[in-house]
C-alpha cells in the first residue's frame, strides 16, 4: 500500500477510534486517494477477504449482473418488482451520479449518509486486521466490500449486484453462487481493459456465469450470443436469450395517472405480455425492461413469489436517474456515454414531439469513442443548436478537442450554418442554454454519466 495512503487510513481509523464524528465528505476524500487499479493482488484475495468476513454474500440470494448497457436499469426494474411482491431487496450499483450512498439501496431508496459512515469505518477497521501484508482494495473492490458489510447488518431478502467493469475480474464476480446472473446488451466500451472485439468483450462479461447458475441475457449480436451460450454450456447453465424481436409496439404513452410513459409488448418464454409500462421517455427501456421480465420468470421458476400484476407494478414504478430522466419539465438529462448508447438516446428523441426548437448539451470523458459519438450526433440533424462543455473529472475532453471534433464533424457531413458554443465547465452552459431557451424548446443532455450528474446538482 502507497505510504500516504497507509498514513491517510490511520490516521482516519484513529479518529474514528477516539469517537470523532466522521463525515461522508471525509469518506469520499479517503475514497479519492485509493487507486482504482493494482497489479499487487487478485480475485484470489478479493475471495480471502469475503472469508475473513465471515462470508457474508453466502447468507443473500444473489442476482448477479454484468453488460456493457441497461445494467443499472435492469437491476433497478427488478429490484422494483420484488419490492411491490413484498420483499426486502439491496441493490449494489455503480456510479452514482450525484451523492456516493446512492450506490448503496435498499428497497430502491439510497441507505443514508450516516449508515454508509458508520459501514465504511467498520469495513476499514476489518481491512486493518485483516493482517495481509501491505494489502489495501483498490477504489471498486472497498465500495464492494463496504456493500457485503451493508447486506450483512441490514439484512435483505435478495440483494441485486451490479459488476464495476467487465465481469470475470470484477471484485463482484468473488460471489461463488448467486441465484441468476444476467447479462444486458454487449457492446464497445472499455476496450483498453475488455479487448477490442465484441467476442473479446463478450467472454470477460460471461466470466460472471456460474455452474449450474441460470443465466438471463440480451440477445442482440450473434457474436456475443454464441461466446454467452458455449460458455453456458461448458457450465451446464440454463441460457435464457432476450431477443429484441420479441419486444413490439414500443411507444410513447400515459399512465393510469396521465404521467408520460413508454408502453410495449413481450412475447417471452414463458408467457405474453400486452401493454407494459415504464416511467420514462426513452424508448430504449423497453428492451431492458424485457430483460428484467424474464429475470423475474426464471426467479419464480426457481421459488420465489411474484404475481404478474406484481411485476407490472414494478416496472411502472421503478426509477432509475439519468436515463432519459426529465429532471425540469423540457429539460432531460441521459447517461448515452458510448456508440450504442448515443445511438439509443438519439433514437428516444426522434420520438419526442417537440413544437420548439430541440437543444443538446453534450460532454464526453476521453476514454470514449467521442469523435465517432459527436459524428452521429451530427448526423442525426436533431438539434437547432449545440452547447457543448469540459466536465468536472480529470478524464474529461478539453474544451479544444471538443471544438475540433465537432468541426471536423460538421465539415465531413458538409453543414453550415448549425451555432455550437463551447464552454470550460457545465454550470456555466447550463446557465446559458436555460437563459437563451424559449418556452416550447427542450433540452437533452447526453454523452456521460459524469454530465448528467453534474447537471442534476445544478438544476
Amino acid at each position: 500500500m502507497d505510504e500516504n495512503l497507509q498514513q491517510a487510513v490511520s490516521e482516519f481509523l484513529t479518529r474514528s477510534d477516539n469517537g470523532e464524528k466522521i463525515t461522508m465528505e471525509e469518506c469520499e476524500a479517503l475514497l479519492n486517494k485509493v487507486p482504482g487499479f493494482t497489479d499487487e493482488h487478485g480475485p484470489e484475495t478479493t475471495r480471502e477477504f469475503l472469508d475473513f468476513l465471515g462470508a457474508p454474500e453466502r447468507n443473500i440470494p444473489i442476482i448477479h449482473v454484468a453488460g456493457t448497457n441497461g445494467k443499472g436499469s435492469v437491476c433497478s426494474y427488478i429490484s422494483s418488482a420484488l419490492v411491490k411482491a413484498d420483499y426486502s431487496v439491496g441493490m449494489f450499483t455503480s456510479p452514482h451520479l450525484v451523492k456516493l450512498n446512492e450506490r448503496f439501496a435498499i428497497d430502491g431508496k439510497p441507505i443514508s449518509e450516516g449508515v454508509f459512515v458508520e459501514v465504511f469505518q467498520e469495513t476499514l477497521r476489518r481491512i486493518s486486521e485483516f493482517g495481509k501484508e501491505g494489502y489495501f482494495p483498490t477504489n471498486f473492490e472497498l465500495l464492494f466490500f463496504v456493500a457485503m458489510m451493508l447486506y450483512d447488518v441490514y439484512p435483505v431478502d435478495f440483494l441485486i449486484l451490479e459488476t464495476g467493469l467487465g465481469g470475470r475480474l470484477d471484485a463482484t464476480n468473488s460471489v461463488e453462487k448467486p441465484l441468476l446472473t444476467v447479462i444486458t446488451e454487449i457492446g464497445y466500451d472499455h476496450m483498453q481493459y475488455l479487448g477490442t472485439t465484441i467476442e473479446d468483450i463478450a467472454a470477460e462479461k460471461a466470466g460472471i456465469i456460474k455452474p449450474g447458475v441460470p443465466v438471463v441475457f440480451f440477445d442482440k449480436r450473434p457474436e456475443s450470443t454464441q461466446i454467452i451460450k458455449q460458455r453456458a454450456l461448458e457450465l451446464n447453465c440454463r441460457a435464457i436469450p432476450v431477443e429484441s424481436r420479441n419486444i413490439e409496439n414500443v411507444e410513447l404513452s400515459r399512465d393510469d395517472a396521465g404521467n408520460k410513459c413508454i408502453a410495449f409488448s413481450y412475447n417471452s418464454l414463458y408467457d405474453k405480455y400486452a401493454d407494459l409500462k415504464l416511467a420514462t421517455e426513452a424508448r430504449y427501456q423497453a428492451e431492458n425492461g424485457a430483460v428484467a421480465v424474464t429475470c423475474l420468470e426464471v426467479l419464480r421458476d426457481l421459488g420465489v413469489r411474484i404475481s404478474e400484476l406484481e411485476i407490472r407494478q414494478g416496472l411502472l414504478a421503478a426509477k432509475w436517474e439519468g436515463r432519459m430522466e426529465e429532471i425540469r419539465p423540457g429539460i432531460y438529462v441521459d447517461g448515452a456515454h458510448n456508440l450504442d448508447g448515443i445511438d439509443a438516446f438519439l433514437d428516444s428523441i426522434s420520438q419526442i414531439e417537440c413544437e420548439g426548437r430541440k437543444l443538446l448539451l453534450f460532454g464526453v470523458v476521453g476514454d470514449k469513442e467521442y469523435k465517432d459519438m459527436i459524428l452521429r450526433i451530427l448526423k442525426s440533424r436533431q438539434f437547432e443548436a449545440i452547447f457543448v462543455s469540459a466536465l468536472a473529472t480529470e478524464r474529461s475532453v478539453s474544451v479544444s478537442d471538443l471544438k475540433i471534433a465537432f468541426e471536423d464533424s460538421k465539415d465531413e457531413l458538409g453543414i453550415i450554418g448549425l451555432p455550437i458554443k463551447y464552454y470550460s465547465n457545465v454550470r456555466d452552459a447550463v446557465t446559458d442554454i436555460i437563459t437563451m431557451r424559449k418556452s416550447k424548446d427542450l433540452v437533452f443532455a447526453g454523452g456521460s454519466l459524469y454530465l448528467a450528474g453534474e447537471i442534476k446538482s445544478l438544476v
